[in-house]
């Protein structure tokens, strides 16, 4: 068993910065990341042919001395990689599966403070045909083009979020042809939250946001707004789409649809924030009504409800790469005020132009989320055929059996369809099944999540038996 002062999780830009601020405050450092090189899904996928684009040396300009100064520190932080966190005890220690077959085997870490920043991942709503070959996430599909790897011939964007014109962006650069992009957000809606937008965000940014659609301007790619994916027709792979225009709740307006000829879909609806490993150390969370998902309740200086425990970056609220650069030179100044490896007087004086910062990325991010988030009643479009959960192939049609049957919550439909019990672990279909015991019963109750359940990550039987 290892033993450090900090155990970071997660190596994207709030990890690292996190591992580096420690480190240089003398603090022994764990940085593991599941992952076989750091930097997160911004920064450690960065394919030759990009680089010259004005958007990717924003990236690079932030994310390259940022990696530059983990390699300089590299004698002071024990780096982890393709190591899965899949349990954590009391007394943090922290359960690693080590994939790659080279490097220290190591199967547990204990560490007298803890930082969790493994991110966000994606919201989804289920659709018929979504479980075709070639339908992505944005974030998935977006991670082969930044490789250089297109495939599919004619490609259709759809959801909402900012995801979708860093995706066209990448795909245009990449030489792939792009079908169209479907937006569930109205006009109306993105110039009510211009104003927001404009006052807060910083310049890289606003220089990227005009670079994506100046691009696809450019190529004359068609976009429809206030439209959804409804429908993915094919027998062994996706071979065109439907999409149907849909009001401001996201209701889909019967006898609006389209087909759109396309032989991959990449689509989402924004981020979340990834919290089963802040669930699992019983951390306090909120369901944030406005937004529409959970997130760890947190003290100014990142730290949880449990002494010990913080959290920086998109697993706690979506705000980008800038601000969670931010919050994890903040949770790693005051774990080291907690260590004894610098003092409070110090600390708040350092952390005063990192505060001011955040704000501005928060307010920034929220108009942003609001935009991102799928209206409530675009739940119509899953259909009784459709599968919600596809780990264990559990329909529309099963949960709504349950719920006739007299299943009231999220945890008694697991019981009763096994859905939530599969690979993922529920990260996908636990998203949308309060709503949908909601829609069908007609009574909004208490919003529940599945019980934290060990591993939280598929790891072999052997790792389990070890323990």
């Amino acid at each position: 068993m290892k033993e450090f002062d900090l155990a970071i999780i997660g190596a994207g830009p709030a990890g690292i910065s996190a591992a580096i601020e420690a480190a240089g405050m003398g603090a022994s450092v764990a940085l593991i990341d599941e992952n076989s090189i750091p930097g997160g899904k911004v920064f450690s996928h960065t394919h030759d042919h990009l680089q010259d684009t004005l958007p990717d040396k924003i990236e690079k300009r932030i994310g390259s001395p940022l990696l530059q100064r983990l390699e300089s520190a590299s004698s002071r932080i024990s780096l982890f990689l393709e190591s899965e966190v899949w349990n954590i005890l009391d007394g943090w220690i922290v359960a690693v599966h080590r994939k790659g077959m080279s490097g220290e085997q190591v199967k547990s870490i204990t560490a007298r403070k803890l930082i969790i920043s493994i991110g966000a991942f994606e919201r989804i709503v289920p659709f018929p045909g979504w479980t075709l070959p070639g339908v992505f996430s944005v974030g998935g599909l977006n991670t082969l083009a930044k490789k250089g790897i297109i495939p599919g011939e004619r490609i259709l964007i759809a959801g909402s979020g900012p995801l979708q014109l860093v995706l066209a962006h990448h795909l245009i650069n990449a030489g792939a042809r792009i079908a169209g992009i479907v937006n569930a957000v109205s006009p109306r809606d993105v110039l009510a939250r211009s104003a927001q937008l404009l006052l807060n965000v910083n310049g890289s940014v606003l220089k990227s946001g005009f670079s994506y659609l100046f691009s696809i301007r450019k190529q004359g790619i068609p976009t429809f707004f206030s439209h959804a994916l409804s429908r993915v027709h094919g027998t062994t792979q996706v071979e065109k789409a439907e999409i149907v225009r849909v009001d401001r709740t996201g209701r889909p307006i019967r006898g609006t649809e389209k087909e759109i000829m396309a032989d991959c879909i990449a689509y989402g609806y924004g981020l979340i924030p990834c919290c089963e490993i802040t669930r699992l150390c019983g951390c306090d969370h909120i369901f944030d009504d406005q937004l529409g998902y959970w997130r760890p309740q947190l003290s100014e200086k990142m730290e949880t409800s449990k002494p010990g425990v913080f959290v920086a970056g998109d697993c706690r609220l979506v705000k980008g790469y800038p601000a969670a650069i931010e919050e994890g030179k903040i949770a790693a100044i005051e774990a080291c005020v907690q260590l004894g490896y610098t003092n409070r007087q110090t600390a708040e004086s350092v952390l005063k132009a990192s505060w001011s910062r955040l704000k501005r990325f928060k307010k920034f991010a929220r108009a942003m989320e609001l935009l991102s988030r799928p209206g409530p009643d675009l739940l119509d479009i899953i259909s009784d055929d459709t599968e919600v959960c596809r780990c264990e192939e559990v329909t529309m049609k099963d949960i709504r059996s349950a719920v006739a049957q007299g299943a009231g919550d999220a945890n008694d439909i697991k019981k009763r369809t096994r859905l939530g019990m599969g690979h993922c672990q529920g990260r996908f279909c636990g998203q949308v099944i309060n709503e949908l015991i909601w829609k069908l019963t007609g009574v909004p109750k208490e919003r529940e999540v599945f019980t934290p359940r060990v591993p939280i990550k598929p790891v072999p039987f052997g790792v389990l038996s070890q323990e």
